[in-house]
C-alpha cells in the first residue's frame, strides 16, 4: 500500500472535536454522567507506508496516547503480515512458493485470505486479490513518476491466466497460489482490517470515543459530541471541493475508490488509475469515485473497490457515487 493509495479522497472531519477540552455540556454522554472532564488526544503516525491520524477523546493524556500506541501497533502487524514490500511478509512467502507448495499462515492472515474469497464470490469476481501480477505489470510497484510501456494484448492474456482467486487454495492452517507467478495484492481490503483491528485494540483501553483516517478510509466509534456522530465531508475530484452534504458516522466506517491520483503513465496524455477490472487484467475508470459505508472497515474498503468496478452493493452497504 503505497502513500498514493485513496489520496485523491481528501476527507476533512469537520466540527468541535478540539472544543470538547474542558467543556463538560459536549462530552460524550457515559462519561458525562460520571463527571470526568475529557480531553481530546491528538497524533499521526506513518503505518503501511501512508499516514494514520487519529483523534482520542480520554479522561486523560495518558490514556489517548496509550490507546493510539495499540492503534498504531495493530497497524503495523497487519505490515508485517500483508506486505508486498518486505520480503518476509506473509503474503511475499506466498508468493514465493506459488504454484509449488502450501505456505504455513497466521490466524490473521487465514482470515482475511478466507474474507477475501468470499467476496470475490458475492462481488461475482470484480473484487479479486490475486490482481497483483496485473498491478505490477501495470506499474503499481514502481515509483509514481516512472514511464511505464502497457502491456501487449499477448501479455494481457498470460495475465488473465494468474488471475482468480479460485486458484488460491486454503487447507486448515496453510494456503498456496495454484499456479506459478501468481501473487496477492490485499490493498483493496487489508487497510480497512487494519482499521477494524486498531480500533478494536483502542476500544480495551479507558477512553469514550476515537476517529482514525487513515489515507482516506475512515473508521471511529463513540460520540464527539453528546447524541452526535462523527462529521466528515467527502472530496468532490469533480470541482476539487467537497460535497455540499456533510454525513455523520455513528461506529461506522468509510472507505472510497477511484483514480483519481494514484496513476501511472506511457508519457504524453495518456495514464491511468490503479483500479483494475480481473476479467480483462486492465485499468477502468467508469467513475470519479465510490464511497462506501459499513460497520466494517474491511468491508467498507472491499466493496468500494469491487462496486466502483462494477459489482453491485449488498443493501448493508450505503454507497455516495460521484459520476
Amino acid at each position: 500500500m503505497s502513500i498514493n493509495r485513496k489520496t485523491f479522497l481528501k476527507i476533512a472531519a469537520s466540527g468541535g472535536v478540539s472544543a470538547l477540552v474542558g467543556m463538560t455540556n459536549l462530552l460524550p454522554r457515559f462519561w458525562s454522567e460520571r463527571g470526568v472532564n475529557l480531553i481530546t488526544v491528538e497524533r499521526q503516525s506513518l503505518v503501511m507506508g501512508s499516514v494514520a491520524s487519529f483523534k482520542v477523546i480520554a479522561p486523560t493524556k495518558e490514556d489517548g496516547y496509550e490507546a493510539i500506541r495499540k492503534g498504531i501497533e495493530a497497524f503495523r502487524e497487519m505490515d508485517r503480515i500483508f506486505s508486498m514490500y518486505k520480503v518476509d511478509s506473509e503474503m511475499m512467502k506466498l508468493a514465493q512458493q506459488s504454484g509449488k507448495e502450501p505456505v504455513k499462515l497466521s490466524d490473521n492472515a487465514l482470515f482475511l485470505l478466507r474474507r477475501a474469497r468470499e467476496i470475490y464470490q458475492q462481488t461475482r469476481g470484480y473484487f479479486d486479490i490475486t490482481i497483483e501480477p496485473a498491478m505490477r505489470r501495470w506499474g503499481f510497484r514502481k515509483d509514481d513518476q516512472s514511464t511505464i510501456t502497457p502491456p501487449t494484448d499477448t501479455e494481457l492474456k498470460k495475465l488473465e491466466k494468474l488471475i482468480g482467486t479460485e486458484k488460491l487454495i486454503i487447507e486448515n492452517n496453510t494456503a498456496m497460489l495454484k499456479n506459478r507467478d501468481m501473487a496477492i495484492d490485499t490493498g483493496g481490503i487489508v487497510g480497512g482490517y487494519a482499521l477494524d483491528k486498531a480500533i478494536e485494540a483502542m476500544k480495551e483501553c479507558s477512553i469514550a470515543a476515537a476517529f482514525i483516517n487513515f489515507s482516506g478510509d475512515i473508521h471511529c466509534f463513540g460520540e464527539p459530541e453528546k447524541g452526535k456522530g462523527w462529521p466528515v465531508q467527502i472530496y468532490n475530484p469533480n470541482t476539487d471541493g467537497v460535497l455540499s452534504d456533510e454525513i455523520e458516522l455513528n461506529n461506522e466506517a468509510l472507505s472510497t475508490s477511484g483514480s483519481y491520483q494514484n496513476r501511472r503513465s506511457a508519457g504524453g496524455n495518456k495514464s491511468w488509475g490503479h483500479l483494475l477490472q480481473p476479467a480483462i487484467a486492465q485499468p477502468v475508470e467508469p467513475l470519479s469515485s465510490l464511497t462506501a459505508i459499513h460497520p466494517s472497515a474491511m468491508l467498507a474498503d472491499a466493496w468500494s473497490t469491487a462496486v466502483y468496478i462494477g459489482a453491485t452493493p449488498p443493501d448493508d452497504v450505503k454507497t455516495i457515487v460521484i459520476r
